[in-house]
């Protein structure tokens, strides 16, 4: 069984690529997400009085609070679109799943009719002998 970032596949990696890409997406995204933060917090490093101090200090609470929020629901939609992903999944394995049952059908069907064909019933063997 081969991990393809939250998923697995028994065949390949080649089956399924886009999903181990997706979870470097999601690696870049955060360590983007933590880079805007350390910008924030490097911004105007010294400052010059208490005032100053205060206010920046608010700032970077500010900046942190609406990040937190843009990650939750970054995180909200991420969920969303992965159960939604899971469930066409689903689906697209039971569709895969019921065309493979037909298929056998089919050819079990076709089988038995190939076996009739060419079985030996007495009377086409007594025909032949005559």
């Amino acid at each position: 069984m081969v991990q393809i970032g939250r998923y697995y596949h028994a065949k390949c990696l080649q089956c399924v690529p886009s999903l181990k890409h997706g979870d470097e997406k999601e690696e870049s995204f955060e360590k983007l997400q933590q880079q805007e933060r350390e910008k924030v917090k490097q911004s105007n490093p010294n400052p010059s009085n208490a005032e100053e101090y205060r206010r920046r200090a608010d700032e970077i609470a500010k900046f942190i609070k609406f990040q937190d929020e843009e990650m939750q629901a970054f995180v909200a939609e991420r969920d969303k679109l992965i159960k939604a992903h899971e469930k066409k999944m689903v689906g697209m394995r039971e569709r895969h799943w019921q065309e493979e049952v037909e298929l056998e059908k089919e050819f079990d069907a076709e089988l038995s009719h190939l076996m009739e064909k060419y079985t030996l019933d007495g009377s086409k063997v007594n025909a032949s002998n005559t």
